[in-house]
């Protein structure tokens, strides 16, 4: 039997050794919710999350966890007053959560979190468009001769889209684009 005065008290040890007496005896067990049309409180172990969730619902669930993540960090960065946790930009999610319950649980939850949602997609589902509120369609234009590559809104949608304030205020588009880049740390 060892005495208490053999046992390492530094942090480090201090936190496994706490951290194991916690899990004793039968460790943790962590679950989900499962995203579903009706909200039942369904949980789901996250082992299992590969067979029981559709390939919509994993992908509601990974947006969920990243909105709770982005909130949680803007907290701590002292943000929680202006209620915004960053942008996601989600690349043709609409190919896997088409479903109108999982895009109505994707912004809510983003919307109650301030994390602010951008889905880009090349499907023309029209159910699965409807839920947005602001829907832009794009193309992409060539210059052959120099090489460019352009987006730019089709010519038909055009007089869709918002106008320019009549009091010369341009808030409802976008006129100009800024890029920062961080300067490189100081070596040494």
């Amino acid at each position: 039997m060892r005495k208490n005065s053999d046992l390492r008290r530094d942090g480090m040890s201090l936190l496994l050794r706490g951290v194991a007496a916690a899990l004793r005896p039968k460790g943790i067990a962590v679950e989900i919710l499962k995203p579903d049309a009706v909200l039942r409180a369904e949980r789901v172990p996250v082992g299992q999350m590969g067979d029981v969730f559709s390939g919509g619902q994993l992908l509601t669930a990974a947006i969920a966890l990243y909105c709770t993540m982005a909130a949680l960090r803007s907290n701590d960065r002292g943000r929680d007053r202006h209620r915004h946790a960053g942008t996601l930009f989600l690349d043709n999610p609409i190919g896997r959560a088409n479903a109108t319950y999982l895009l109505e649980l994707q912004r809510a939850v983003a919307d109650a979190l301030g994390v602010q949602l951008l889905y880009t997609t090349g499907l023309f589902d029209t159910t699965a468009l409807a839920e947005f509120p602001l829907v832009i369609r794009l193309r992409n234009d060539a210059d052959l001769r120099a090489g460019l590559k352009y987006i730019s809104v089709e010519e038909h949608l055009r007089p869709g889209l918002p106008q320019q304030a009549p009091d010369g205020e341009a808030h409802s588009e976008i006129t100009a684009t800024r890029m920062f880049k961080r300067p490189a740390p100081a070596s040494g």
